[in-house]
């Protein structure tokens, strides 16, 4: 197994291979042993835990390659990666997380030479058969085979068969923590005696119970003071009103903790919500690009495919200008670092221009959230749901409906909807012109109960719909 940061995760799921500079080494994380070919696992470190596998691919290079080569170059190719097209065809399951230490201190219990008496069938050799064993009992902690529970049963004098051990305390209210902040804190600030109680302990998968006094911490105060001296930086900004009365200030959502965790379990809504929208929700972002780093960098800790909302660019902007005492009543003096980053060839600017500027250096990212926790991230520019309004033989009217795919929306779900609730034909086409995936045909002129089912049931704003003017106006 490799283990990366997860900025490095961000290349691998725009398409490229593993670089050997972006792989984590060091002592408690050990390089194990493996042949040019090999598959191996690539898994996350994020806020002093391991998450993974996040992805599958072959070795470029041996290991004792790799270090001869001091860890530069092409080292993995990518054959599988979370939330990758194979991934939607599965369970979509979320990928598990592991304390560091346990994880890698399983490895080391396990004996080779029991391991050696138990090789997998197939071609492979006695040798390979025991480095590829090796790498899997690290991957896939707590998944044995037969023969394995044998020899452990052996060791154990007659115990009975493993279990995976049970969750600690501090990884379900660490993980019930991050969905709280993600799904359930509406705004800021918020009291932290409400926001655990009202947002976290709601969270709290119906099979489980957080006692908070049976975690290392015992106290919600104390575990919000270790989460925020995570190596990545605080999650969370806590004011102090006065004796006792702390409040959630600002919750920082570009950390690359909140980023990259996936719902499992987590009641990150309440059952009366069920019923309601089945649509995504949809969050609009600014990706960081090497164009604003320059500004970004001065301020804090960021990085090239962060994501920042508008409000947060604006802060830092205004931030920065006032921090270089650059504000002049409504315009702001250039200094050789704005005039770098926004390309304006005059002296100041007035603030919308500069904030404008910056925005447009940076990539639009839209981020739609599911019902069930999955998520879809375009880039650029977001698709629109399109309906048209065609005749076809006979004078009959069809109403065409394009790129619901691409929202989430299942067309053959909604097909059978739109039969049952309008009593009318409805039917899927693939492969249609200037639409993402299916494309759905109803006979009539059905805009206006289409548009209306989009935006009141499934949620989709108004504004990524076109062609509503389409249907049939009702007399006055």
């Amino acid at each position: 197994m490799l283990v990366v940061h997860e900025e490095v995760l961000h290349y691998l799921e725009n398409g490229a291979d593993l670089m050997l500079q972006g792989v984590i080494r060091r002592e408690m994380i050990p390089l194990y042993e493996f042949n040019r070919g090999d598959a191996v696992t690539i898994s996350v470190l994020t806020g002093g835990k391991i998450m993974g596998p996040m992805a599958v691919g072959i070795t470029l290079m041996s290991s004792q390659e790799m270090i001869a080569n001091k860890f530069e170059g092409k080292g993995v190719q990518i054959l599988h990666i979370f939330r990758d097209l194979l991934w939607e065809f599965g369970s979509r399951s979320a990928p598990p997380v592991h304390d560091l230490l346990a994880i890698f201190n399983a490895g080391k219990t396990q004996e080779p030479s029991q391991e050696d008496e138990f090789p997998p069938l197939g071609s492979l050799s006695v040798n390979e058969g025991s480095n590829v064993q090796q790498v899997e009992v690290i991957v896939h902690e707590g998944q044995q085979t037969s023969c394995d529970r044998e020899a452990n049963q052996s060791e154990a004098d007659g115990n009975t068969e493993e279990q995976p051990p049970e969750e600690s305390m501090d990884d379900l209210l660490y993980r019930c923590f991050l969905a709280a902040l993600k799904f359930r804190l509406d705004k800021v600030p918020m009291d932290v005696g409400q926001f655990y109680s009202q947002c976290l302990l709601a969270c709290v998968p119906k099979t489980r119970r957080l006692d908070m006094k049976k975690t290392k911490y015992k106290k919600f105060g104390i575990f919000l003071e270790e989460v925020n001296k995570g190596e990545d930086g605080p999650i969370v900004k806590i004011k102090k009103m006065g004796k006792g009365a702390d409040v959630i200030d600002e919750v920082f959502k570009s950390h690359p903790a909140l980023r990259s965790f996936a719902v499992t379990d987590e009641v990150i809504k309440d059952e009366e919500e069920d019923s309601g929208k089945c649509g995504p929700k949809i969050h609009e972002y600014y990706s960081v690009t090497d164009a604003v780093l320059p500004v970004l960098k001065t301020r804090g800790r960021f990085s090239k495919g962060q994501l920042l909302e508008s409000s947060e660019v604006r802060e830092i902007v205004t931030d920065y200008v006032k921090k270089e005492e650059l504000h002049c009543g409504k315009t702001v003096r250039l200094d050789p670092i704005l005039a770098q980053v926004t390309r304006i060839n005059e002296e100041s600017t007035d603030w919308n221009t500069l904030i404008q500027k910056v925005q447009s250096k940076m990539t639009k990212t839209f981020v739609l959230r599911m019902p069930d926790g999955r998520e879809l991230v375009r880039k650029i520019n977001m698709p629109k749901i399109v309906f048209k309004v065609e005749t076809r033989s006979g004078n009959k009217k069809v109403t065409l409906i394009n790129n619901l795919a691409v929202f989430g929306i299942e067309p053959k779900r909604l097909c059978h909807q739109i039969q049952v609730e309008a009593a009318t034909s409805a039917t899927t086409t693939n492969e249609a012109v200037n639409c993402e995936g299916p494309q759905v045909t109803v006979l009539g002129n059905q805009v206006t109960y289409l548009g209306e089912l989009l935006i009141k049931e499934y949620g989709i704003d108004k504004k990524y719909i076109e062609g509503l003017d389409l249907g049939i106006k009702k007399k006055k």
